[in-house]
């Protein structure tokens, strides 16, 4: 797929990696659509100072709430040229931290917010861009034929703990396993329609999500448990993942590991109790 022309909804377009996947879009040619939950006047101040900015948009929308998706999607292809929506990049979510506590039931109320965002959340946006895309064609009724003609992809962000879960990711963990079973049955349902659907999967990134209290911890488990490059991951290293993905047509219901090849269980062989680094919960 060419991405010149084409008009792709970038949830979280205002962060790192959202903003970082945005320029590149912009920068090869393409209109970048981006929903974040800043304010109208700020978030459109942020995305116009992508490159190109005469070709990127942005609309406020609450990820987790299928109203606020549904009108934002609707907005999106009433402002981009007719029938050019090719796709989502969809990178917002949350990851709470809290202190360790070895009491499960105090995660239950942040596992909730957690699979009512990134869960649902992926749900609603890939559900409304899929049904955004198909508006553009002909309406098959309930069977679409199997289309040999490429419609659109749709990229998910799911993180490397996603499989296997660590003890510190009790509830963001989980929420990016239910990504991966969105991602695959989303390919499933949507090759008739020639919608590709895939996910990345980043492991420590350079990012706005990653608390400055955060840090040391992650830099001595990927220093520990990393194959190489043993340090955090670029947002570009991720964006430029996530334009091979767009660009290459044989790939579909494909997880693309950008991780260094981290192994991120617990690791009793040290001298001290591993969970003494890891401070928080997500």
């Amino acid at each position: 797929m060419k991405i010149e022309g084409k008009a792709f909804i970038i949830t979280g377009g205002c962060g790192s990696i959202g903003g970082t996947t945005a320029r590149m879009i912009l920068e090869r040619g393409g209109y970048a659509v981006v929903f974040d939950v800043l304010d109208e006047a700020a978030g459109t101040a942020k995305v116009k100072t992508y490159p190109h900015p005469e070709r990127a948009l942005y609309f406020k929308t609450d990820i987790s709430d299928y109203d606020s998706v549904s009108a934002a999607t609707t907005a999106a292809l009433a402002a981009i040229p007719k029938g050019s929506l090719a796709g989502g990049v969809h990178c917002a979510a949350i990851a709470p931290g809290a202190d360790w506590s070895h009491h499960l039931k105090d995660s239950v109320p942040r596992f909730a917010k957690v699979l009512q965002v990134n869960v649902y959340g992926t749900f609603v946006v890939d559900a409304c861009i899929a049904d955004a895309i198909n508006s553009q064609y002909p309406d098959d009724g309930p069977f679409a034929p199997r289309t040999t003609e490429e419609r659109g992809i749709i990229i998910n962000i799911a993180s490397v703990v996603a499989r296997p879960v660590p003890a510190r990711c009790i509830t963001y963990g989980p929420s990016k396993t239910a990504v991966l079973g969105i991602s695959a049955g989303m390919a499933d349902f949507l090759g008739p329609f020639g919608i590709r659907c895939c996910t990345v999967s980043p492991a420590v990134v350079a990012s706005a999500m990653m608390s400055p209290d955060r840090i040391p911890y992650f830099e001595t488990e990927l220093d520990a448990a990393t194959i190489f490059p043993r340090r955090q991951s670029d947002p570009a290293e991720v964006g430029q993942g996530i334009v091979f993905l767009i660009e290459n047509s044989m790939m579909n219901d494909f997880e693309l590991r950008v991780d260094g090849g981290w192994r991120n269980s617990s690791n009793w062989a040290g001298p001290k109790d591993p969970r003494a680094n890891a401070l928080s919960l997500e």
